[in-house]
């Protein structure tokens, strides 16, 4: 599918070791590849389901944290477009997951390109907001501790 839709072949960053990793793999090719075509047809509402179904599939976060931080942006971007704010807020909540679980796997390159990302996407969701009139809709969110100190970041000029 993934040559079909013109989509290049997608490789892990690390081995996969076991079967299930590699079916798990098998099926996050498949959703990138429907997504990307959904996408590349500029139907970025047919497109996040299948963004958000990969970004459920685990062994991306520690085989591929690249990809997987790419995704969360593709995901992120494509709420946001969409007006909506709650799953762009829940997008980089996870985002936010992975640094720390990156972390507690003592992953540094991981958790960088995590936290990057993270600090990308706060800065987008600022500057949407603020272009949409709307940055008062931040208040509606929850953003405790780092997520807090890092919105804080953003916002200022």
């Amino acid at each position: 599918l993934n040559r079909a839709v013109g989509v290049p072949p997608l490789s892990t960053e690390a081995p996969l070791e076991s079967a299930a990793e590699r079916d798990e793999w098998a099926r996050y090719e498949y959703l990138a590849a429907v997504r990307s075509s959904f996408d590349a047809a500029g139907q970025a509402d047919a497109a996040l389901p299948f963004a958000k179904r990969a970004l459920e599939l685990r062994v991306i976060e520690e085989r591929a944290p690249k990809a997987y931080a790419g995704l969360h942006v593709v995901a992120f971007k494509d709420s946001l477009n969409l007006g909506r704010l709650a799953d762009a807020h829940e997008v980089l909540t996870d985002l936010h997951g992975c640094a720390s679980s990156a972390h507690r796997r003592v992953d540094k390159e991981a958790e960088a390109i995590y936290r990057e990302r993270r600090a990308d996407c706060f800065n987008t969701l600022v500057s949407v907001l603020h272009a949409r009139g709307g940055v008062a809709q931040l208040a509606k969110l929850r953003f405790d501790g780092e997520l807090r100190s890092e919105l804080f970041l953003a916002l200022l000029p």
